[in-house]
């Protein structure tokens, strides 16, 4: 048999021979490229480390229309509050690197390898930083009743009553809570930390005044204080707010070179491709470009990113260990 015949026969083998019958290294390479392969037309899971009402599901819904159309697939959003942001992130850590599983992180993620003495992943290893989204500062939000109009009155109040100023916090670990311990303790003051399970229930407390104040997103409070439930004391960035202008920075209260940023991120499972880190990473890039999406985050905050891949694993050690000196100056206990 010529070698011409030799290869007509064999695609013409190839297109009738079953998946069963192939050839054992034909099915081991093409089992290879399918788990290689993006997840294709499959829902994509957008897995949220907290319930509905906070940052990250505000940022993670303007999102979903454009990364449905960019992608060609449905994205569901998929809140598994609970423990921090442990319970969300080891669900994406355990899951298979197709794609089809994706963690949209807060600033918990480089916070709680300190915050805890046994993860159940790793956070530098176990997962695979796919983009930025946004950072944006936090706003100080009071209950209206409380008898502080600014950062100053707020120190002092807590001086004249040592753990009489509770403050929420989105769960122990979470920024809002460092950022909180890093004010008390550069004022020589205490208050008392009340952790919640997320920002909007946090939110909640301060409406309900269960607790005095929250270090929040801006997003999370501003319709409240467009009514006039909530008031801003400070802002914790470098500048004041464009839609709080009249509110200065905790830094121009005193508080000298005081300084936080919350931020989002997207993660997938270690071991995601690099094609499909790519394709993921442009189709987020694209939908926060999008100017529907610019606008609304904007007036709600939110500074646009659209980072690189290694941007946000940067970000990440760095966060870590930012926070990890204030958590040891403040001797926070966690557990």
């Amino acid at each position: 048999m010529s070698s011409a015949e030799r290869t007509r026969r064999r695609r013409l083998l190839l297109k009738i021979l079953p998946l069963g019958a192939m050839p054992v290294p034909m099915m081991h390479a093409a089992a290879a490229r399918a788990a290689e392969a993006p997840a294709g037309n499959r829902p994509i899971a957008m897995v949220l480390p907290f319930p509905p009402g906070g940052s990250v599901d505000i940022v993670a819904r303007q999102l979903q229309p454009g990364l449905k159309a960019a992608l060609g697939q449905t994205v569901v959003v998929d809140n598994k509050p609970g423990a921090g942001g442990l319970i969300a992130s080891s669900t994406v850590a355990r899951a298979k690197p197709d794609g089809s599983t994706l963690l949209m992180a807060f600033d918990t993620h480089a916070i709680n390898p300190f915050a805890y003495k046994q993860l159940p992943y790793d956070t530098f290893r176990d997962f695979a930083p796919i983009s930025q989204l946004v950072r944006f500062p936090l706003v100080i939000a009071a209950h209206p009743s409380l008898p502080a109009a600014n950062v100053r009155d707020l120190v002092a109040l807590a001086k004249a009553k040592p753990d009489g100023v509770r403050y929420a916090s989105s769960g122990i670990g979470s920024l809002n809570q460092l950022a909180a311990e890093a004010l008390a303790t550069e004022a020589g003051v205490h208050m008392l930390h009340v952790p919640y399970k997320g920002g909007g229930p946090a939110v909640q407390a301060v409406l309900s005044n269960e607790v005095d104040i929250f270090f929040s997103s801006y997003a999370a409070v501003q319709a409240h204080v467009a009514a006039r439930t909530i008031k801003v004391l400070g802002v914790t960035g470098t500048s004041r707010l464009r839609q709080l202008p009249q509110v200065p920075t905790v830094a121009e209260q005193g508080i000298k070179g005081f300084e936080a940023y919350s931020w989002i991120g997207v993660f997938g499972p270690a071991g995601l491709p690099a094609e499909t880190v790519a394709r993921i990473h442009d189709a987020l890039v694209e939908s926060l470009r999008q100017p529907r999406v610019v606008d609304a985050l904007a007036a709600q905050g939110f500074e646009i990113v659209g980072g690189s891949p290694a941007q946000l694993g940067n970000l990440v050690r760095n966060e870590h260990d930012k926070w990890q000196a204030v958590a040891r100056k403040a001797n926070i206990q966690f557990e």
